[in-house]
């Protein structure tokens, strides 16, 4: 599991990288598919990617430095923070979904799409297993 996951990020990375976001880390990535639209709250985007708030802030602070986000008002508490995308974050985040559905394109092609979807169950069960463990 461990060699696929480096493999995975791996390609990933250098993906993006040839799409001119060579300055992307793999904590970016992992954070990007988390973001919307609308916008989040530091400590939501904290919570489902499961890591501290303090850990997120870290990433903002330096997805803003790199002009990928931006931190707003939040119009329903202005003691709050919303993260959004900026222009160039909203051109990351389509490229890392491109480059998603390229990556499981070759999963299809290589695996077969019953076993991607298990794989895919397996994966979102042992997920689920660890989270578990984790909270306990």
């Amino acid at each position: 599991m461990a060699a696929a996951g480096r493999a995975l990020t791996a390609t990933m990375m250098a993906k993006v990288a040839s799409c001119g976001f060579n300055d992307v880390t793999p904590a970016f990535s992992s954070l990007m598919p988390l973001l919307d639209a609308t916008g989040a709250r530091p400590s939501t985007l904290a919570q489902r990617a499961g890591i501290t708030k303090q850990a997120i802030s870290q990433l903002v602070r330096e997805l803003e430095t790199r002009g990928y986000v931006e931190q707003v008002p939040d119009s329903t508490d202005t003691r709050a923070k919303i993260v959004r995308l900026t222009k160039r974050g909203v051109a990351l985040h389509a490229a890392s979904a491109e480059v998603r559905l390229e990556l499981q394109s070759v999963a299809l092609a290589k695996l077969g799409k019953s076993r991607v979807s298990r794989l895919r169950r397996d994966l979102l069960e042992l997920a689920a297993a660890l989270e578990e463990m984790r909270t306990r």
